[in-house]
């Protein structure tokens, strides 16, 4: 997908939203540095992805610690606070001291704690893309890329393994369900020499074995409550997988 926006950093998180038997939705968070005013992130947001994030528990706000810009808060005409994705009035809060102001209508995050501000000003901020789904059925790498591709079946969108190809990529539960570890595998391979995500994006990371051990060619995240990180297993190896809707 192509970005209009210099110097895009991108780190991707992944937001509990609905629980069901065997899949979950979940969404995948998109860091804009680039600053704009609280109005045309949220263009910007609901054009490329789905809207400016929605936060929702102390989890996100653990995990968006080192992160700066608007979120999805704002003050709405009958003086509520709203989340722009959902429109629904915030039921969690973490203002820092004395905010918000009095002639502040919109939120944007600052070490951990929401800041109010005037929509006029501008800021960095954070998407979401809601069009992620973790499958709770364990399948080996093939079998999970092969179950993602034939959703289309079922609702007449195109699905793929999801790809997550910056440094920075982080698991956040919002509903605080998911408190213990699992693993759960994403679209990365080891091809013809090459590591490879099965969107075509670009494979930015560093740490990936240039000769992995045989057989230990696909990726997997490992996800715990307060940490993610990556891990390099057998394919034939059964896990969950997050399956991601093809913009």
């Amino acid at each position: 997908m192509e970005r209009n926006i210099p110097s895009l950093l991108l780190f991707h998180l992944v937001l509990f939203v609905i629980p069901a038997p065997l899949c979950s939705a979940y969404s995948k968070v998109v860091y804009i540095p680039e600053p704009m005013t609280w109005m045309a992130a949220q263009n910007y947001c609901r054009t490329h992805y789905t809207d400016l994030v929605t936060i929702g528990n102390p989890i996100d706000i653990f995990r968006l610690t080192k992160y700066e810009g608007w979120i999805g808060l704002h003050n709405g005409s009958d003086g509520v606070w709203r989340w722009s994705g959902r429109d629904e009035q915030a039921t969690f809060s973490n203002w820092n001291k004395g905010e918000p102001g009095n002639d502040e209508s919109c939120a944007f995050t600052r070490n951990s704690l929401w800041q109010g501000d005037k929509c006029s000003h501008n800021h960095a901020f954070l998407c979401m893309y809601d069009q992620v789904i973790l499958v709770q059925e364990h399948k080996t790498w093939e079998e999970a890329l092969e179950h993602c591709r034939e959703l289309q079946v079922v609702d007449s969108t195109e699905y793929d393994l999801v790809s997550l190809p910056e440094a920075t990529d982080i698991l956040i539960d919002s509903e605080t369900k998911w408190l213990h570890r699992f693993e759960a595998w994403v679209g990365l391979h080891f091809l013809a020499g090459d590591w490879l995500w099965v969107s075509g994006e670009e494979v930015t990371r560093s740490n990936l074995p240039q000769c992995p051990v045989e057989q230990q060619y696909c990726g997997a995240i490992v996800y715990d409550m307060f940490y993610t990180q990556w891990k390099i297993i057998n394919c034939t190896e059964e896990r969950n997988f997050f399956c991601s809707r093809k913009p």
